[in-house]
């Protein structure tokens, strides 16, 4: 019998899956996007990036 899931295993294939379906209907659409893969760090730094250009 299998094991259940995580709930940070279902968390993490839901993500996978939403990032295909998006992908796949933006295709359909005729656009293409590029996967952006940042780690935490990064991602951090470019939000307070962002947050720093748009509060002015």
């Amino acid at each position: 019998m299998a094991k259940k899931m995580t709930l940070k295993q279902k968390e993490k294939l839901f993500q996978q899956r939403q990032n295909q379906n998006f992908k796949a209907s933006t295709a359909l659409d005729g656009f293409e996007v590029e996967e952006v893969a940042l780690d935490a760090e990064q991602a951090l730094q470019r939000l307070a990036e962002l947050r720093a250009h748009y509060e002015q």
